[in-house]
């Protein structure tokens, strides 16, 4: 019975004696900042690439409408033409002879 107790203080002492392994305590809050800082970094970077996107859209957008004006301007001229061109055929004396319409070739 002594030897027990002997033995069980023995292995009390042994086990508080031993070296104690120090615990690294991740902080829970440390993981939540990370990824915060990671998201806001992300946010930046897209919104510089969104203001690109914006600038390059805005630019072509632009040149569009600058064409479809152009266009808009040729449009007018030609109908005018055209309608000069409608009033000189009617004001032609027909002589009634006939005519062949032939096949314009680019030769």
């Amino acid at each position: 019975m002594i030897r027990l107790t002997i033995l069980s203080v023995l292995a009390v002492i042994g086990t508080c004696n031993a070296p104690k392994q120090e615990k690294i305590e991740t902080n829970e809050f440390t993981n939540i900042d990370s990824l915060l800082q990671r998201s806001q970094e992300n946010a930046i970077r897209m919104d510089e690439a969104n203001r690109k996107s914006d600038t390059t859209i805005t630019g072509k957008v632009e040149k569009t409408v600058k064409k479809i004006a152009v266009m808009e301007k040729q449009i007018t001229e030609l109908k005018a033409e055209n309608n000069e061109l409608k009033e000189k055929l009617d004001d032609v004396n027909d002589a009634g002879k006939p005519f062949n319409i032939r096949s314009v070739s680019n030769d």
